[in-house]
């Protein structure tokens, strides 16, 4: 009974959670962007047409029907019967030799199977753009609570100054300047929010739902090897298998175009009833279709021509592939840099801003060193949360263009 109550309560706890915009991790947002983002479903449906494509490939041609009466008469007014009639039914079945109908399905499958591969290769280029949305918003709501903590230390300052202020230790001026630096916190907070709320907007419509971003830490393993990130990525990226997929596909329509020099046949089953008595007869016969003409020679020299593009496009992927690694792998070091540079700086600027504030009570400061201490660190600490959120960032993109996605 108690496992029961256990697993109601859970379950409450999980629906109620996403019911109210809960937090989502990069993995559990990627994952919805597949099923619920409007481009994914828009590129899942070319592979529901594709399916269409490859049922309707494998279909048998339609038999024909054909009705023949003959012996009717037109006089003045009337039709009438001569008795000298001719009437016949026949069913004609086109049967295609030389395997085209084989191949045809071997045709329309491969190019499903690139289908599909091409929409998971769309889908990764909506991950990479998301990921920019993703950590962008991180950054934002990290300022956000900086700014917020930073004015609630400021008003424990405020609120002593204005003590002193009271009892004449303090000057108008000093107070005014004070309560200016005040306002001008508050306002970079709305402009923060502002900004927050605007990243949220964008966050959400790629997963059509209300949810926020989920803190990610700091990535355990560093140090990462360019050469297996490009070997890992020929092996998994679906543009790559879906070229491949091209390629079986079009091997497959030469075939079929080659088949086009072997003539089609039909074959008909006829009853024929005729003369005064109405005698019936049974009778077969085919008909032959002669390729003397047309034998699809442009369609194949087209193909031939598609099949050098795809090798072509092949080895352009893998060039590219690699380019995006290089440069990706580029970016993360640049700003694994940046922020470890940043890191090293921050104990400094931490430790002057407590020694500052705690000068500036005891008056060993002036109220304009004060303030432009606080607006320096201030904006380093934009500069720095930026850091750390872009070094993520780029730590991620790495691993999605990579296509190891397994352990986000």
């Amino acid at each position: 009974m108690k496992k029961i109550f256990l697993c109601i309560l859970l379950i409450t706890i999980f629906l109620f959670r996403f019911s109210l915009g809960a937090e989502i991790n990069l993995k559990e947002a990627l994952s919805l962007i597949k099923e619920k983002n409007y481009d994914s479903k828009i590129n899942f449906l070319e592979i529901k047409k594709n399916e269409g494509s490859y049922i309707q490939s494998g279909l048998f041609q339609n038999p024909t029907l054909s009705v023949n009466y003959t012996g009717l008469s037109f006089g003045r007014n009337i039709v009438y019967d001569t008795g000298n009639t001719l009437f016949s039914v026949r069913i004609d079945q086109p049967i295609e030799l030389g395997g085209k109908r084989e191949y045809r399905k071997f045709f329309a499958y491969h190019q499903l199977e690139s289908t599909k591969y091409q929409t998971m290769d769309s889908i990764r280029a909506i991950f990479l753009d998301f990921t920019d949305i993703y950590f962008q918003t991180l950054a934002d709501k990290a300022y956000v609570d900086y700014l917020q903590n930073d004015l609630n230390e400021f008003e424990k300052i405020l609120e002593v100054q204005s003590k002193k202020h009271q009892l004449g230790f303090l000057s108008l001026i000093e107070f005014t300047k004070l309560k200016l630096y005040k306002m001008e916190l508050e306002n970079a907070i709305i402009q923060a929010k502002g900004n927050y709320q605007k990243d949220l907007k964008d966050f959400n419509f790629y997963l059509i739902g209300d949810y926020s971003p989920a803190d990610i830490n700091l990535p355990q393993k560093t140090e990462i090897d360019i050469n297996n990130l490009i070997k890992t990525a020929i092996e998994k990226r679906e543009n790559i298998k879906a070229l491949q997929e091209q390629l079986k596909s079009v091997d497959y329509q030469i075939k079929l175009l080659k088949a086009y020099t072997i003539p089609d046949i039909s074959v008909g089953v006829e009853y024929d009833a005729f003369g005064t008595n109405y005698k019936p007869g049974i009778g077969f016969g085919f008909s032959l279709n002669l390729p003397i003409f047309d034998k699809r020679q442009g369609d194949l020299l087209t193909s031939l021509a598609t099949k050098e593009q795809t090798y072509i496009n092949l080895e352009k992927n893998y060039a590219l592939i690699k380019s995006q690694i290089e440069k990706a792998f580029y970016d993360y070091q640049v700003s694994k840099d940046i922020y470890n540079s940043f890191i090293e700086k921050k104990k400094v600027m931490d430790d002057l801003v407590e020694r500052t504030k705690k000068a500036y009570l005891l008056g060993g400061v002036s109220i304009l060193d004060f303030l432009d201490t606080e607006r320096t660190y201030k904006s380093f600490m934009n500069d720095f949360i930026q850091a750390k959120y872009n070094y993520l960032k780029n730590y991620y993109k790495l691993k999605i263009l990579s296509g190891d996605t397994d352990d986000l």
